[in-house]
């Protein structure tokens, strides 16, 4: 009977965990200009049950790069419609100088550690993001994301002429 009580007890009283996940479920990139820019590859490759990560290599053909602008729509997957949830559309060499946007910024700051976007413009170099793993968009975004199922939908941009596309889809549960 006293153990009993005290099993109650502590099952009242020990902390409750919040658990969030967040899965990968496909990416695509793909090119609106091949006079511009190809991928190397585009991937998301899953090690085993719990490690996946994506990873991108972009061959830019005309170098330096400057001028750019990134296009970002964020839509939330219900079963049989697609709401617009975000749409902006921010300067990147600005951005990388001045990080003035709050959406961008947590966005750019999932990945940015796993890139080489580490300085402003012009770009004289290809851009790759290298093995991104899922636990660790998992641990910037539990908090700050409804769960669901959302479309990432990034269209990049040179002088406002867009040559590349960027399609994640994603689940949080």
């Amino acid at each position: 009977m006293i153990s009993r009580r005290f099993s109650l007890v502590v099952a009242l009283i020990s902390p409750i965990g919040i658990y969030a996940f967040f899965e990968f479920n496909n990416a695509k990139c793909i090119i609106r200009n091949p006079e511009v820019l190809t991928f190397d590859y585009c991937y998301l490759r899953s090690v085993n049950r719990t490690y996946k990560y994506f990873s991108m290599k972009t061959k830019f053909l005309s170098l330096p790069v400057d001028n750019t602008w990134v296009s970002l729509k964020v839509y939330k997957r219900d079963n049989r419609h697609i709401f617009d949830r975000y749409n902006v559309t921010v300067d990147g060499c600005r951005f990388l100088k001045e990080r003035n946007n709050a959406l961008v910024n947590v966005l750019f700051g999932i990945f940015e550690e796993f890139s080489n976007l580490n300085h402003t413009c012009p770009f004289d170099h290809d851009i790759l993001v290298e093995k991104l793993p899922v636990q660790h968009v998992n641990t910037l975004i539990k908090y700050i994301v409804p769960d669901g199922r959302y479309i990432l939908n990034t269209t990049w941009s040179i002088r406002k002429v867009p040559f590349a596309e960027i399609i994640v889809y994603f689940t949080k549960f």
